[in-house]
C-alpha cells in the first residue's frame, strides 16, 4: 500500500480529455483522480482558448477546473 504510484496511459488521457472539453459526455468527477492533472495539461497545450472556453461555457468545466487548465491566476480574461 505504500506505492501511490499510477501509470498513465496516454490513449485514455485523451479520450477523457476529449469526452470532457471536446463532447460534455464526461466530467473530471467521473475519471479517475490520477488523471485529473494530465488531462487539464493535455488539454491545455492542445486544444485552443475556443475550446476550453466552450467547455466552460457549456457547463461541462467548472470555474476553478477552467482556470487550472488555461493557467490559473495568470490568466487575462476579455469581460
Amino acid at each position: 500500500m505504500g506505492t501511490t504510484s499510477t501509470t498513465i496511459i496516454n490513449s485514455l488521457k485523451i479520450a477523457y480529455s476529449t469526452a470532457i472539453y471536446r463532447h460534455g459526455t464526461k466530467t473530471f468527477p467521473d475519471i479517475m483522480t490520477a488523471y485529473v492533472a494530465p488531462v487539464k495539461e493535455y488539454a491545455s497545450t492542445t486544444y485552443t482558448k475556443a475550446d476550453i472556453d466552450r467547455a466552460f461555457g457549456n457547463g461541462w468545466i467548472t470555474e476553478d477546473e477552467y482556470a487550472e487548465t488555461v493557467g490559473g491566476e495568470d490568466v487575462e480574461t476579455d469581460v
